[in-house]
């Protein structure tokens, strides 16, 4: 959340004109119940429709048949935009063919027709909104209105607007120099990368009238692009907006997505793999952001580190757009995941109840809305990308299945991975020191003295960390930021809290309850309570405990100073196939994606599931009818095959053969968004139901 001083505070308020109750709103709708679209039960739909009725007001405010750039709390609408106008044409038409809502073609049409009215002699078209500029040309803002006149061509075959669209890019290619880029009629002093989302229209031009010239002029910038990439990390130098940016290597997600959209868009045009990897890398490196942030950064740096505290919308709705791009092109349905946890971000900050038509489903351009990225303002493009990303989303669920092969995830067990253990040869002496690592509430220590009971195993000590969680104040706090004070209330009343209902997850197997301590206490067992795990003094503890062999049950994230203590290392079971299924929800995904669905027990290191292999065991989980019956086959076989992995250590006295990973075989998922987990528990569901049919059958 973007903080203030005093005089800055009161300085915005002034500026956005707080003392409106509509502007009020905005201010207090980004710190106070900022669940209330998700508490209302907005629907996609709803959604849509909101942000598509807000475009259409934008519209409606011109009197030129072009859109109204932005909408700002202190002044209202501004002039129309010649860029965004030309790429909202594409927009309008889809939210009447697809979605059905009348009279949207026929603002395309007017769009046109303002667009063919402000073109340039030369085939150019002006930059900035056109109360600022009428006759200075832009080769950005050109591009995009040429995607525009692409889009009306294809629909309607309007011959003029053809004209107007190759003397657009006839002029593009006319102002391109010998190395791909362009240095005239730009923003910024310096050429910079992000034009790529000006010359992917070009790609999308010449494929569109069949014509090399335009098709070269996209390769050749496509090339000096990708010579920006930096090999270490895959970011993408130069694509930030502003100088000082550039300079240290940062950008606001809306131009991060403009490049990265334009490298995809035109290397799938060209079929240009080098590119189609780079924006692959770039990509996930912006999803592992959202996923570990749990929301977007409105600037990241060249390490994909958070480098703003106020989030981009616009942006967000982009890389919604990138990530099911490239869910189509690979098949990765945990793209599609993250694509709709950053839709949902924007769901939750758009103003669907405003009393200010020029805010209500409008989507700001900063959530909070005094954010730095087109402060206390509602841009038009924001809500463009905003419908563009709700549409792609309700095409991919319309096409999602449960398995979707995916690019890089294989369907067999990989011929390296160990699937059994070799023979146990007992070794003399004592058995190796085992120690349980859990967190105070963890089930695991519970499950696996149980089950391993039956073997004669009983830890020589379990360490447990004591629980840490948020202050009551601290929970009061989040939940007045997202639920309200009237949800407070209706607690304190006794009418429930307006927080919504989800089904409880079980997915493990069932325990006592009890803390591990208690647990440990009544089947004395030896416990031994820490702070941490990774501060100096516990770590010292756990050196004087002198196990050999630690055995992960549920105690949080390990650190290097720890794992290097036994000399055995510390296993854990995992609930999936390694390398290829890293990560979290990785049984579910494996359903998903048609990988092979199983457990694996590896040693722990400093990366995430990328630890020495001991073992895979496949798991049949035909007739499983629910995430919940899936999870728990998954559960018992990891139990199991933990409980034989560290027998085979207790009786041999050292480790079984160990198959290392390399980082680039696996890939790291994430928790499953809710709208896949649905379509997960239904193809799970119907396969019982089928599988149960069959059997009813074949017994008649």
């Amino acid at each position: 959340m973007t903080s203030f001083s005093l005089r800055g505070l009161v300085r915005t308020a002034r500026l956005g004109r707080a003392w409106r109750p509509a502007a009020l709103a905005s201010f207090a709708d980004a710190v106070h119940f900022r669940r209330r679209n998700e508490v209302a039960g907005y629907t996609d739909a709803d959604h849509l429709r909101a942000a598509a009725e807000w475009l259409g007001r934008a519209h409606d405010a011109t009197s030129d048949g072009g859109v109204a750039g932005r909408y700002w709390l202190w002044n209202g609408w501004t002039s129309s935009y010649p860029e965004t106008t030309g790429y909202i044409v594409p927009t309008f038409l889809a939210l009447e063919r697809e979605v059905g809502l009348r009279g949207y073609e026929a603002r395309a049409a007017r769009c046109i027709d303002f667009l063919l009215g402000v073109q340039l002699a030369d085939g150019a078209f002006p930059g900035l909104e056109i109360a600022e500029n009428r006759d200075k040309p832009s080769i950005f803002n050109s591009a995009q209105i040429l995607n525009g006149l692409t889009a009306w061509h294809r629909a309607t075959g309007d011959q003029r607007t053809l004209d107007a669209a190759r003397r657009c890019a006839d002029w593009l290619v006319a102002m391109q120099d010998e190395d791909g880029t362009w240095r005239k009629h730009l923003y910024l002093s310096k050429t910079y990368t992000y034009m790529a989302h000006a010359s992917c229209w070009l790609a999308e031009f010449g494929a569109h009238v069949h014509d090399a010239k335009y098709l070269d002029a996209a390769r050749a910038h496509l090339e000096f692009v990708l010579g920006h990439v930096d090999p270490e990390t895959g970011w993408i130098n130069d694509c930030g907006f502003g100088d000082a940016d550039q300079a240290a290597r940062r950008a606001v997600t809306h131009t991060i997505a403009y490049t990265i959209w334009g490298i995809l868009y035109t290397s799938r045009v060209l079929g240009h793999e080098r590119g189609l990897d780079a924006a692959r890398r770039a990509a996930r490196a912006v999803q592992r952001r959202l996923e570990l942030s749990r929301w977007l950064p409105g600037k990241l740096d060249s390490r994909w580190r958070p480098a703003a505290d106020y989030a981009c919308l616009t942006g967000n709705a982009q890389m919604a757009l990138i990530w099911m791009e490239l869910h189509a092109l690979d098949g990765d349905p945990s793209l599609f995941s993250t694509a709709c946890k950053a839709i949902d971000l924007v769901k939750r900050a758009q103003p669907m109840a405003s009393s200010d038509p020029g805010i209500r489903g409008g989507v700001a351009g900063s959530d909070p809305v005094w954010g730095d990225y087109i402060s206390l303002a509602y841009p038009n493009w924001a809500a463009k990308f905003y419908i563009d990303a709700l549409l792609a989303k309700r095409r991919a669920l319309d096409a999602l299945t449960v398995p979707t092969p995916t690019r890089g995830v294989p369907t067999e067990v990989p011929a390296r991975v160990p699937q059994s253990l070799p023979h146990a040869m007992p070794r003399s002496g004592a058995p190796p020191k085992v120690a349980l690592l859990a967190a105070e509430w963890s089930p695991k220590v519970e499950q696996f003295v149980e089950a391993w009971k039956a073997w004669g195993f009983k830890p020589d000590v379990v360490v447990v960390t004591r629980a840490r969680g948020a202050s009551r104040r601290d929970r009061l706090r989040e939940h007045l930021r997202d639920f309200g004070v009237g949800s407070v209330v209706r607690r304190v009343v006794g009418l429930g809290s307006r927080e919504p209902r989800r089904d409880a997850r079980q997915g493990t197997i069932a325990t006592s309850g009890a803390s591990v301590p208690d647990y440990c206490r009544r089947n004395g067992l030896q416990c031994v309570e820490l702070d941490t795990l990774d501060a100096p003094a516990d770590v010292e503890r756990l050196r004087q405990l002198g196990a050999d062999l630690f055995v992960y049950a549920g105690a949080g994230i390990m650190r290097a100073a720890t794992l290097a203590l036994p000399r055995f290392g510390t296993l854990n079971a995992h609930m999936g196939l390694l390398p290829p299924m890293r990560g979290m929800n990785v049984a579910e995904w494996s359903v998903v994606t048609g990988a092979p669905v199983g457990c694996t027990v590896h040693l722990i290191d400093s990366g995430i599931d990328t630890g020495d292999i001991l073992v895979f065991r496949a798991v049949d989980v035909g007739g499983a009818a629910s995430i919940d019956a899936l999870r728990q086959r998954v559960d018992r076989a990891q139990i199991e095959l933990l409980g034989e992995v560290v027998r085979w250590v207790r009786t041999t006295g050292e480790l079984p053969p160990r198959r290392a990973q390399r980082a680039d075989e696996g890939r790291q998922y994430f928790a499953m968004h809710d709208e896949v987990r649905d379509l997960l528990q239904d193809a799970l569901r119907a396969n019982a139901a089928g599988a149960a049919t069959t059997r009813a059958a074949a017994a008649r």
